[in-house]
Parts: C-alpha cells; structure tokens; sequence
C-alpha cells in the first residue's frame, strides 16, 4: 500500500442513508467487522453496516481505513502541477458526486470518475504531464450501460461535467429520470 500521505482521506458515505453528516464506526465488541452509522436510526433504518458492501461500490484504487475513529476512504492525491482550471474541473466533478481516482505517469495522467452504485455517471480525463491541462475527456452521464459524451480540451471537458446532475447528486439514472418528472410539458 503507498504512502498516507499521497492519498486525500474523505469520509465515507453511509451507502444506506447518503446523509453528509453520517459516520460510519466500529460496532459492537463481539462483531468488529460491522460499522454503525450514526444517522441512520434518524432516518428510521437499522445502523448496522458491512464494510465490504461500502468497500464493493468504491472505483478502482480507493482504500478504506479507520482513521479518527470513523470509516474514511483514502483516493490517490492529484499529481503535482495541475493548472488551477484543471483543478476547479475535478472540483466541480466531486460536487456533482463524483470520486476522482488519480493515475500519475511520466506523460499522461489519468482521473477516473466514478460515482457510487451501477446507475451512477462514470466517465475519464486524461491530463498532460507536463502542461498539467486536460487534453479529452469522456462521461457517460447514465452509468457503464448508457451512451458516453467525449470532449477535447480544458473547456470541453468542464462543459461535460457541467452539464451533469446538480451537485451532490450522483448523477444517475434516477436523478435524471426525476429532473425530467419536475421539467414543464
């Protein structure tokens, strides 16, 4: 496993409750392998929660870990010398849900971005090493199954992702589905 240090450690989502505010913490003494979310009796749902169904939704590359005494998921830093437009794209994608899950190499980084569940929009940029801008991207707004939009260019791909779910949404099919409901005929 790499160094602490080259992952940025969020806390993990209760799967059950998607409430912002949950923590996910260690159970009871007798089953150390079960987590107890802290908002989901609020939400009238049993708190028990398994790690490895949290740990079966997460992207390629993101770890798991107690940290501070709740659940954390660790994804891999940026790499070093992105252009401050490239960082508010990969911003504006973890607003709308997404986890970005970073690839460094020598001439051409990799983020993918993934959000949770089969129906979540799922897509990839690819970031020149050197110039540290985004030179294509791809999203597919309706998971793995639907039709995927691409984009060349910084401007091209902020428009993909811009053109996503609202954010916090999780992009899905279900959170298009329900903007369509809600638009006038």
């Amino acid at each position: 496993m790499p160094d602490a240090d080259s992952y940025d450690w969020r806390t993990a989502p209760c799967p059950e409750c998607a409430d912002p505010a949950a923590l996910l913490v260690p159970g009871d003494s007798d089953r150390a392998d079960i987590l107890l979310c802290t908002r989901c009796p609020m939400h009238n749902r049993p708190p028990y929660r398994d790690p490895a169904d949290i740990r079966a939704h997460l992207p390629f590359g993101a770890v798991l870990a107690m940290r501070g005494g709740a659940l954390r998921i660790g994804l891999p830093a940026a790499p070093r010398g992105l252009t401050a437009y490239t960082r508010t794209v990969v911003a504006l994608a973890t607003e709308h849900g997404l986890l970005p899950v970073w690839r460094p190499s020598t001439r051409r980084h990799h983020v993918t971005l993934a959000a949770p569940g089969p129906d979540g929009a799922w897509g990839w940029m690819e970031v020149g090493a050197r110039s540290g801008k985004i030179l294509r991207a791809t999203i597919h707004p309706h998971g793995r199954g639907g039709p995927g939009a691409r984009a060349t260019g910084p401007r091209g791909a902020r428009q993909l992702v811009a053109c996503l779910s609202g954010p916090g949404s999780f992009a899905g099919r279900a959170a298009t589905e329900g903007e369509a409901a809600k638009a006038p005929r």
